[in-house]
């Protein structure tokens, strides 16, 4: 298991959208209904009605709320997931009662020609400081193209260096080329 944040595909320098993780939109008509709220809340203001200018204020802090806790009751967030087993490298996304719903992909020892690591360390200005270390798992054929897969995860360095260790040891990716970790950044 590799734990992923994040799965990107990469070919010829540019990354395609294959494995984008897509945002439901059924709620997006909702943005409109709050700024009716608005424009309500300001006419009551203005008009001098205090019992609906206090019912809608407070509906403008509750109904964003309510519906954010029932998008995420009938959309939970799609997470992606890979592993590798005896036979390749398994990628998927998907939510917890359908883990591959969102897409599904097998690569087969055979075509992985190597796969490097990168420890990574990244100042964020908002955030403060990450640590990520990246997979990045080159293929012959994915897509069409020769594809480079970077799977980011959050795991300890330790934890990457034991699931290449362990693929070290499988016979079937005994051909994979698998350099040292490579580490950048501040």
């Amino acid at each position: 298991m590799l734990f992923p944040e994040h799965i990107s595909l990469w070919a010829d320098g540019g990354e395609l959208p294959a494995l984008a993780t897509p945002l439901p939109g059924p709620f997006r008509v909702l943005r409109y209904g709050w700024l009716v709220l608005v424009l309500g809340l300001l006419g009551a203001v203005a008009l001098g009605q205090q019992v609906l200018a206090l019912i809608l204020g407070v509906s403008i802090v509750m109904i964003p709320l309510l519906v954010l806790g029932v998008r995420r009751l009938l959309f939970p967030p799609a997470r992606p997931n890979a592993w590798f087993d005896a036979q390749g490298l398994h990628l998927a996304c998907g939510t917890e009662t359908a883990p591959g719903g969102v897409y599904r992909h097998f690569i087969a020892f055979g075509d992985i020609t190597r796969i490097a690591s990168l420890d990574q360390s990244i100042d964020l200005p908002r955030r403060g400081h990450a640590q990520y270390r990246t997979y990045l798992v080159e293929t012959r054929q994915f897509l069409g193209d020769d594809t480079c897969i970077h799977i980011s995860t959050q795991q300890s360095l330790e934890a990457l260096h034991s699931v290449l260790e362990r693929l070290r040891q499988l016979p079937a990716a005994a051909h994979i080329s698998l350099p040292p970790t490579h580490r950048y950044g501040v």
